[in-house]
């Protein structure tokens, strides 16, 4: 968990008061895990905590880590889950990810760079299943583990896809990689007030062109 995860640890024996980022602490020893919540803007002030009531084993404690760790990794299955991903990310102009993987869960490692990156690209995992044979054969994937980047379009021209070539999937390489294709910036949500000028907008530009066929065809 390495790099994945930031552990501290709060000495409840010192002088002074305890955080109130803390919370109560009835007693000793006490696990917390404390998650951004994550419709919250740019913003990673508030949490969501959760109480480790399990084993003090290491294995155990890994697996709560891992099972409760945030993650905006997109799962993929069949051509019509690529194109939800593909839309989506279009829509907010970010770089697409395409990660093939064989691995039955979402690794911890995954999961971090989906939150490190979030807003800037969007991840996809993609399995070996009968649904995406056809994904794979379309980005000629024959081996995996696997990883494609497809930059954001600039000036709506589409950018060709790049293929990660490294001697393995280390932690330091992936960071690199995604952080020369992430955009510089991340991508707010928009506003109510402003998503709805937009579809007001698209509503004119479809009356007009509508009105304009009409007249030609009325010309002809």
């Amino acid at each position: 968990m390495k790099g994945n995860a930031k552990i501290a640890y709060w000495d409840t024996g010192q002088s002074g008061a305890t955080p109130p980022v803390l919370g109560e602490i009835k007693g000793t020893p006490t696990i917390r895990l404390y998650n951004p919540k994550k419709k919250q803007g740019n913003s990673n002030k508030k949490k969501t905590v959760l109480d480790y009531n399990n084993e003090r084993k290491a294995k155990d404690m890994k697996k709560f880590l891992e099972g409760n760790m945030p993650s905006f990794v997109e799962v993929v299955n069949g051509k019509q889950g690529l194109a939800s991903f593909t839309a989506k990310a279009e829509r907010n102009g970010l770089p697409q990810v395409l990660l093939f993987t064989s691995k039955p869960k979402t690794l911890a490692m995954t999961k971090f760079f989906s939150a490190e990156f979030r807003r800037r690209l969007l991840i996809a995992e993609i399995q070996p299943t009968k649904p995406n044979k056809d994904i794979m054969d379309l980005y000629g994937v024959k081996e995996l583990p696997a990883l494609i980047i497809i930059p954001a379009a600039v000036d709506s021209q589409t950018a060709d896809p790049i293929r990660f070539e490294g001697d393995g999937f280390s932690k330091n390489k992936l960071q690199m990689l995604l952080s020369t294709h992430a955009l510089k910036d991340p991508v707010l949500p928009k506003k109510k007030e402003e998503v709805k000028d937009t579809e007001e907008k698209k509503e004119e530009v479809k009356d007009t062109e509508e009105q304009s066929s009409e007249r030609v065809k009325v010309e002809l």
